[in-house]
């Protein structure tokens, strides 16, 4: 009975794998290309900016 099992799905696969699909399969369209987005320097500037922050809260503290 086992053995009845896998033969039957080993045909299924087979059969999928061997149909002539009626289907056309058309290929994804391409992103539509961008230039750099100004995303990284508004992080670079950010972090910049978060860093000069940190460092005048650690100035001061340390100069009190």
């Amino acid at each position: 009975m086992h053995d009845d099992q896998e033969r039957l799905v080993a045909n299924a696969l087979r059969a999928q794998a061997t149909s002539s699909g009626l289907h056309v399969v058309r290929p994804a369209p391409a992103a539509p290309e961008r230039p750099p987005s100004l995303s990284i320097w508004w992080v670079l500037l950010l972090a910049v900016l978060l860093g000069l922050a940190a460092g005048t809260v650690v100035g001061v503290f340390t100069l009190r």
